[in-house]
């Protein structure tokens, strides 16, 4: 049940699955309107083209063993929050009758959050021992039944003006806003829980800090170093290195067309696996007037360079799924001479001429065809 965050999350930016994180574990809830269209040795590929572990969604799991764990502090640089528990607290969380949850909410275009909390809940024996299915809203049902006693979170204005529907507390006192002004913090109090506990929430030693930008992952994930000569980058360099049907591929993949459109995805990002057909027909389109079109897998290997057997599989459906002809690339070990490096939002495309050099401007997001055809006339016209 351990996944990265920002492959759950990326997830539910892209409405296919309904996801509950806490701490650094996430659960996911599949929409009842989630369709299977494929099962291939254990592989679960949904309408909008994710491969998934049938291991991942089968059987059940115990909520309370996910909760957020105890620690001396707590840090979340997404959130600008840094926070430390009275010890009273800590004690109850160690032994299980409270609970620390967390829960965020994302723009509907996944380009920033609305809110974001952790809260701090009564929890009996018989919902300590519960167990609920990985998939269906068993936890979200689970997490609704605990009573809570506080609540510390950030909201943006719209989230502000219905802080006791989201939070189910009623008394809110103000701890400060955001640099930008876009967030405000509050402690939240739900009135009709036990004095003691009450009191325990109130004395928790919360500090506002600089807001790392969003990342489209989880606020609550470390923030990923995007400190990385990507930027700086302005050649592929040498390299070698192999397809995801097991093809050798060096930098003379981009010599044989003028310009070659540089598509960085993985495989867990809906946005990314949905625009691969609009990609494949742009591919098929212009490369006949010097176009090409490259795909590269990022998460197919890990932060130290090893490649991951599961996940190039998983490429090599979701390329056999959207029919894709474009070559899909497993990065090389010097991550194209370092452009592939702090890539922080999923996808990002870049242009390469036929001698290796990058040309152009850096795209993030997906793209219909139509806006793709714009956007290699636009770059083509500047070689």
């Amino acid at each position: 049940m351990k996944f990265r965050m920002q492959k759950i999350t990326a997830l539910m930016a892209a409405a296919v699955l309904g996801i509950s994180s806490f701490g650094s574990v996430s659960v996911m809830a599949a929409e009842s309107t989630e369709t299977e269209i494929a099962d291939t040795e254990g592989e679960v590929i949904t309408m909008d083209g994710d491969a998934i572990s049938s291991d991942l969604i089968a059987g059940t799991f115990k909520p309370s063993e996910t909760t957020v764990p105890v620690q001396d502090s707590y840090e979340y640089g997404f959130m600008g929050l840094k926070f430390s528990l009275p010890k009273d607290l800590l004690k109850q969380m160690e032994e299980q009758s409270i609970a620390m949850v967390t829960n965020e909410d994302w723009t509907a275009n996944a380009d920033a959050v609305k809110y974001a909390y952790f809260s701090w809940c009564e929890m009996t024996e018989e919902q300590k021992e519960a167990e609920v299915d990985k998939i269906g809203t068993g936890y979200d049902e689970w997490r609704d039944s605990l009573v809570k006693v506080g609540v510390l979170g950030m909201y943006d204005e719209e989230s502000q003006e219905k802080l006791d529907e989201i939070t189910g507390c009623t008394d809110h006192k103000e701890l400060g806003s955001s640099s930008d002004g876009k967030y405000k913090y509050y402690l939240s109090i739900n009135k009709d829980a036990d004095e003691t506990l009450r009191n325990e929430i109130e004395e928790i030693d919360a500090t506002i800090t600089d807001m790392t930008p969003f990342q489209q992952i989880s606020v609550f994930e470390t923030p990923q170093d995007t400190n990385g000569n990507s930027a700086d980058a302005t050649s592929v360099g040498s390299f070698e290195t192999t397809g995801i049907g097991g093809d050798t591929y060096t930098e003379k993949v981009f010599s044989d067309y003028d310009l070659t459109l540089v598509n960085i995805f993985t495989t867990w990002c809906s946005p990314c696996v949905n625009e691969i057909p609009e990609l494949e027909k742009l591919y098929q389109e212009m490369k006949d007037s010097g176009i090409g079109v490259v795909g590269v897998v990022l998460d197919t290997v890990d932060a130290d360079g090893n490649q991951d057997e599961d996940t190039v599989k998983k490429a090599e459906i979701l390329r056999e799924k959207t029919k894709a002809s474009y070559p899909f690339l497993i990065p090389d070990s010097t991550m194209m001479n370092g452009r592939l490096n702090g890539v922080a939002a999923f996808p990002e495309t870049f242009f390469v001429d036929k001698n290796g050099n990058i040309v152009g401007d850096t795209y993030t997001g997906s793209h219909s065809l139509s806006e793709w055809e714009d956007i290699v006339k636009k770059e083509f016209d500047k070689l």
